[in-house]
């Protein structure tokens, strides 16, 4: 879509089905007023759809309007037919009838495309709650419902989210003091409001569209949300069942290790096997245990009484710290040693090279 295009007229959205070429002319009327009801834009301040002054300019796709009753005058009558394929056209009152001054009409691709771009617009820019979206599911489910109807169940919510839909011009409301008198009222609104109905709320054409599409797009995003949550929930799965495998492999090996020590070495050796796709043997087994658990006494063995005035005397004789670091290692090895050959129980010894 063409970077250029009027997309607003004056403070109202420029309807999807209103050609350029009127769009540009509509936009460029010094005085710009629009039916709140309707789709006609006017070139005269007031209420023109009840008494345009001649002169008056009118944009719209609706003309030649039956009254209601028998001999009732038609509204907004043409001093001449519109094209066939015209939907559009902007005409000037001459005190009698509306002058055809311009007609056009659009394709049915351009008219997709300008509701698409003011719906992307739409979920760009704001945040849609749930009542949002409840407002719009039921607008969208009947050709106009009263207000009271609307807001029941949660009057609080819906009542804020009806007030933003009709700030952003995506819902219509008309109340009874409208129904006998704007020609430009939808049908269906002005039956309810003759019927009793305080006041009526609708969607358009254009926001029927758009509310589709507002819709649609939620839908997506929520099915994305929940599939990410579903694949995350297998992807931790399997990584539970692999490292409880590997739990089990690790406790054949050393069958008296303590549970909790087994699901350590489970947790190392688990994205070797992920990238390897096999699980591990006995000696790559061995050898992460031992890793394991030298760097657990490396830490601890200084607070070992023993090993403590040992590197204390150390430190006295004025030793450097090579040699105290060996020494702590050389205890961390034996206690290792010694648990290895205590986890195998009655099984043969095992080695690995990290207790070279």
């Amino acid at each position: 879509m063409s970077s250029d295009r009027v997309m607003k007229l004056g403070a109202w959205d420029r309807p999807a089905e209103m050609p350029d070429t009127l769009a540009a002319e509509v936009a460029a009327w010094p005085v710009l007023v629009k039916n709140p009801f309707g789709g006609g834009f006017y070139s005269q301040d007031g209420r023109p759809w009840l008494e345009p002054q001649p002169g008056c300019l009118r944009g719209s796709d609706r003309w030649n309007l039956d009254g209601e009753g028998e001999g009732a005058p038609t509204h907004f009558p043409t001093d001449r037919r519109l094209p066939a394929r015209a939907t559009w056209a902007v005409a000037r009152w001459t005190g009698a009838v509306w002058e055809l001054l311009s007609t056009g009409s659009v394709e049915p691709r351009e008219v997709r495309e300008h509701r698409k771009e003011r719906a992307d617009r739409l979920v760009a820019s704001r945040r849609w709650t749930r009542s949002d979206l409840e407002v719009i599911q039921a607008l969208l489910g009947a050709e106009a419902l009263p207000r009271a109807t609307l807001l029941a169940g949660d009057a609080a919510g819906r009542e804020r989210s009806l007030r933003s839909l009709l700030t952003l011009r995506l819902a219509l409301e008309a109340n009874a003091e409208d129904a006998g008198r704007d020609p430009e009222l939808p049908d269906a609104a002005r039956r309810l409001l003759r019927g009793g109905a305080e006041s009526a709320v609708w969607l358009d054409e254009d926001g029927r569209a758009v509310a589709s599409d507002v819709l649609a797009w939620h839908a997506k995003r929520h099915a994305r949300v929940e599939n990410r949550k579903d694949r995350r929930a297998e992807e931790r799965d399997r990584g539970d069942d692999l490292k409880l495998s590997i739990a089990t492999a690790v406790g054949n090996v050393f069958p008296l290790m303590p549970a909790e020590v087994a699901l350590s070495a489970a947790a190392r050796l688990v994205p070797s096997v992920a990238k390897l796709g096999r699980r591990p043997g006995t000696q790559n087994i061995v050898d992460a245990v031992v890793e394991i658990r030298l760097e657990r006494w490396r830490q601890a063995i200084a607070s070992d009484p023993e090993v403590e005035a040992r590197l204390v005397a150390m430190q006295a004789r004025g030793a450097n710290g090579r040699v105290r670091k060996r020494f702590r290692d050389q205890r961390a090895a034996e206690k290792v040693e010694a648990e290895i050959r205590d986890w195998r129980g009655e099984l043969e010894p095992v080695s690995s090279h990290r207790l070279g």
